[in-house]
């Protein structure tokens, strides 16, 4: 045996580096392995959403990541007569990020990868090949071979399979994929130095050839093409890849990054944990890359995943709360997959008929605002938001207090005492935190000895109203600077106590005639002080 660790990660691309990262930030000890000699070289996905920054944030590498992002771009989309039938250009920020910014991935992965060379208790294996799994219920042990040839066997309390659709993990768990795949085969182009200055995406709906042309950050630019079926089984020649992108821009003669024919899938494994083995991103689902959620679903797996890991080490008795994976994050990947497909059959009319009746449509919401705002301020992206695991009823909860039970906190800017600015996520942390929620100063006072005894087990901040100057307490106050828990459409109730998770999720709410229920359940359950 070479080494023990607390959390083996097998797979070094987006999902095993973040994951790395959470698991850095609380103490873990973790051993990375990744069968290649390096990370990604070639770019992959090229989009990344702001719930996935904001679980960057968790651990401070938001900021880095950021310098090489092209933030807040959109989507445009034609029809087959080339005239353009809608615009998507969302400028909400309720988890403090635009949400939708193009990235590359070797840089992204660069960057993460630096990060955890940092890290004492990271250790980063490159050119690892896993060969088999020893998988008991406490312990797992995984045995690899090296670049030379030569066996190594390293034990752990976890290990987590982030090793792609491929996933050699999830062969030797003996889980299958389950769902379905698309027939057509598209070709990803992707170029240096384009001459497309178009800040949004291009989405073709034409039946002849449905393209869509993305931007990225420092010149970089992506195509995407349906072939036919004869295209799909032939070489394809520079020649006919440099006529596709001139045929929808003025990129015909750029220097070519990398040309890829793929394949599309919608799966989600059967299984997402066995004794001590997980999996998550491509390894647990794969979706169609229509809504570009690929890769950050993945990231939110992990999300959801790292501070359950840490806590399961931390606190072995409650191990159990593992078993809340899969559960809390299954409906989620399965919207966003089908949300994928329904953009897929948008951008891919059968005819020119549905070509016309799918612009129609989208014509005719302007005349709704209502409707229009849902489509153009990406409100149908289903949001993070679970039904069963890690949340709690009391059973006086309103109509507002359901609707934010199991869904992420908005992250509003926060301004202290001093003046000082930061965003919310900032000041709480990565442990469970009491949210007190007042609207002045009344409000807090008939909060506050319950609130004090609370703080025994949790970080207790007060959050305040815009409309309320910060006053002194035993708490550190914030002011909701601009005031986003009272405009987004996740609105948080006044003068209320919330119960947060670590990665942000409302795991409860309560007000300060039901608060003695908060006060019991932090009482009789260790997870809450981990």
């Amino acid at each position: 045996m070479n080494k023990n660790f607390d959390v083996i990660i097998v797979g070094m691309g987006p999902s095993g580096l973040v994951l790395g990262g959470l698991l850095a930030d609380y103490g873990i000890k973790v051993g990375l392995f990744e069968k290649k000699a390096s990370t990604v070289t070639e770019p992959r996905a090229v989009s990344i959403d702001d719930e996935s920054l904001r679980i960057l944030q968790s651990f401070s590498l938001h900021h880095a990541i950021l310098k090489n992002v092209s933030q807040n771009y959109g989507s445009h989309y034609y029809d087959a007569k080339g005239k353009l039938f809608l615009k998507v250009e969302p400028n909400s920020f309720e988890n403090g990020f635009f949400k939708r910014n193009a990235f590359d991935q070797p840089t992204f992965e660069k960057t993460l990868r630096k990060h955890l060379e940092k890290q004492k208790n990271i250790h980063l294996n490159f050119s690892y090949t896993l060969v088999s799994i020893k998988n008991e219920t406490s312990r797992v042990t995984a045995n690899f071979t090296d670049s030379m040839g030569s066996k190594k066997s390293f034990l752990a309390q976890y290990l987590v399979g982030c090793d792609g659709g491929q996933s050699t993990v999830r062969h030797l768990i003996g889980a299958i994929m389950k769902g379905g795949s698309f027939n057509q085969n598209w070709l990803v182009i992707d170029i240096y130095k384009t001459r497309n200055f178009f800040r949004h995406t291009e989405v073709y709906c034409n039946p002849k050839r449905p393209s869509i042309t993305l931007p990225g950050p420092n010149g970089i630019r992506r195509y995407e093409f349906k072939l036919n079926d004869k295209e799909s089984s032939e070489k394809l020649s520079e020649d006919f890849t440099r006529k596709l992108i001139a045929s929808v821009g003025e990129d015909g003669k750029a220097k070519i990054r990398r040309s890829q024919k793929y394949q599309f899938h919608a799966l989600i494994s059967s299984e997402w944990k066995k004794k001590s083995v997980v999996i998550a991103g491509d390894a647990a689902h794969l979706s169609p890359p229509f809504a570009g959620q690929g890769m950050n679903s993945g990231i939110r797996d992990v999300g959801n995943l790292g501070w359950k890991l840490a806590l399961a080490i931390k606190k072995p008795r409650s191990k159990d709360i593992l078993e809340t994976y899969y559960l809390e994050r299954k409906e989620h990947c399965w919207a966003l997959i089908n949300l994928a497909i329904r953009m897929g059959k948008i951008m891919m009319p059968k005819n020119r008929l549905g070509s016309f009746l799918n612009a129609s449509f989208f014509r005719l919401i302007k005349i709704n605002k209502t409707l229009l705002s849902y489509v153009s301020q990406m409100k149908y992206r289903p949001r993070p938001k679970i039904s069963k695991g890690i949340i709690f009823f009391h059973g006086n909860e309103t109509k507002i207090d359901k609707k934010l039970i199991g869904a992420l906190i908005p992250q509003p800017l926060v301004e202290d005492i001093k003046g000082t600015q930061s965003y919310l996520d900032d000041v709480l942390g990565n442990k469970f935190s009491i949210v007190c929620y007042v609207k002045n100063y009344e409000a807090y006072i008939s909060l506050e000895k319950s609130i004090n005894k609370l703080a025994k087990t949790c970080k207790v901040l007060i959050l305040l109203h815009q409309s309320c100057m910060i006053f002194p307490s035993r708490h550190e106050v914030v002011r909701d600077f601009n005031n986003l828990l009272e405009k987004t459409d996740s609105k948080v109730p006044e003068n209320s106590v919330l119960l947060i998770r670590p990665d942000k999720l409302v795991s409860a709410i309560y007000n300060k005639n039901n608060l003695h229920y908060l006060s019991d359940l932090l009482n009789n359950n260790e997870i809450f002080s981990f």
